[in-house]
């Protein structure tokens, strides 16, 4: 008898949350009837800060042996000669994810955690920091003062915004995994699929002779291909100053975004000015290059 084709483990996400929530959906589902999933998932949430340190180690534990049971059946998957991908379904909802994002701005997406333990920190310090101002005071002034206390942390004191983070990210991908739930299937399935197109299955016919050859144009000669039209510049080197200031509020990574994005390439901003514009918005980079480019 064949044997069947080996079958990739499934990865457990979410962390202890993510165990949480699967064992809690249907209840949340029955009592939310007809509600999109991102309500069931607010729902979950509002659970989850209710439970005691003793309940969330306990899902915490159940996490950890999936994680291992996952860690072994994958090592056993790759020794059968198994190959780990992302698989079709995976890649189709990215595809999908990508699309839809680009078009809306739905109010119901999760939005997603960013500045990092920094960003954490700030949003729980602002009012107080803000309050400790002089009159007249400008929100560049707010930012500046908040730089330098969070510069003058130990990393101890640090280490609870950086694992609240964390918390935050891990919360973030179950609640996105509810919503891309909600979505509409318009991708197509596979490559497959996309080479079943109208425009491409009359080019085949044409090839097969089902419908009418066109009639050979003469073409010139190729010209000299150009740059792509969507390519992306370079982004600039970080001056060793501005880079260091962005480590210790742990926007490094957002600011090369921030860099790296044509149009404020294109008004040559200066680098500390980049900064903290990151700084007012909280590390969005969004929020950050509208503020800059005044839109």
């Amino acid at each position: 008898m064949a044997s069947s084709a080996l079958e990739q483990p499934k990865q457990p996400v979410g962390g202890a949350f993510g165990i949480f929530m699967s064992e809690k959906r249907p209840e949340y589902l029955q009592a939310l009837p007809g509600k999109r999933a991102s309500e069931v998932s607010k729902m979950g949430g509002e659970a989850w800060k209710k439970l005691s340190d003793e309940e969330k180690a306990s899902y915490q534990k159940k996490y950890e042996e999936k994680k291992a049971k996952y860690d072994k059946d994958m090592a056993d998957f790759l020794a059968a000669g198994g190959e780990k991908t992302k698989g079709t379904r995976a890649l189709r909802t990215a595809k999908k994810m990508e699309k839809v994002l680009k078009k809306n701005k739905d109010a119901n997406m999760p939005k997603k955690p960013a500045g990092g333990a920094y960003g954490v920190w700030l949003s729980e310090n602002r009012e107080a920091i803000v309050k400790s101002m002089p009159e007249g005071h400008k929100m560049t002034d707010v930012t500046k003062e908040a730089s330098k206390k969070w510069s003058a942390l130990s990393d101890d004191d640090k280490k609870p915004y950086q694992e609240k983070f964390l918390k935050k990210q891990e919360e973030y991908k179950v609640a996105f995994e509810e919503y891309k739930k909600t979505l509409p299937a318009d991708e197509p399935a596979d490559e497959e699929d996309k080479e079943n197109t109208p425009k491409k299955r009359k080019a085949a016919g044409a090839r097969e002779g089902t419908s009418p050859p066109k009639k050979a144009k003469i073409t010139p000669p190729k010209k000299q291909a150009k740059a792509p039209k969507n390519a992306k510049p370079q982004a600039p080197t970080i001056d060793a100053d501005v880079l260091k200031k962005a480590e210790g509020l742990g926007l490094e990574q957002a600011l090369k975004n921030l860099m790296s994005r044509s149009d404020v390439m294109a008004k040559d901003f200066p680098q500390e000015k980049l900064l903290s514009a990151l700084e007012e918005s909280e590390g969005l980079v969004n929020k950050a290059k509208y503020t800059l480019l005044g839109a």
